[in-house]
């Protein structure tokens, strides 16, 4: 039973339904209105739900499953480059711009695969923070610095 407890399928499904359920709980005290008027509570609390509904369905296929996927062997440095991507992009947001928060995120992203390809990586980068800007900034006009203060 343990075995089938370790597959990939079972694992997602149970992270599905974690996060489901923490929706759901953080949600609940919202006031959620009715169909015609919907309050802040109803999409997470719908949506959370849905997530623990689907992952359970996830979860339980993975767990009675012939076969399955059993977890591959753990490499944090993707996981590290990604967290630091993210930490590049929160803390350069409004100190440098969305331009080089969105490049210095997807810059650091890559780094954890392999193999890395600079130029790949770079072409990824142009052109995510000029969509980027083209929908924030110009077409939801959000007050985004594009190069800093």
């Amino acid at each position: 039973m343990k075995g089938r407890l370790l597959r990939t399928g079972t694992l997602a499904g149970g992270l599905f339904v974690l996060f489901g359920l923490l929706a759901v709980t953080l949600a609940w005290n919202y006031p959620a209105g009715d169909l015609r008027r919907m309050g802040p509570g109803w999409v997470p609390v719908a949506l959370g739900a849905a997530l623990a509904v689907l992952g359970g369905g996830i979860g339980l296929a993975g767990l009675f499953a012939r076969e399955g996927a059993a977890l591959p062997e753990r490499d944090p440095r993707p996981l590290f480059w990604l967290l630091l991507g993210v930490a590049a992009f929160a803390f350069l947001l409004e100190r440098a711009g969305l331009i080089a928060a969105i490049l210095a995120c997807v810059g650091f992203a890559r780094l954890g695969e392999r193999p890395y390809r600079p130029v790949e990586t770079a072409v990824l980068a142009a052109f995510l923070a000029a969509l980027g800007a083209g929908i924030f900034v110009y077409g939801l006009g959000l007050p985004i610095p594009l190069f800093g203060r």
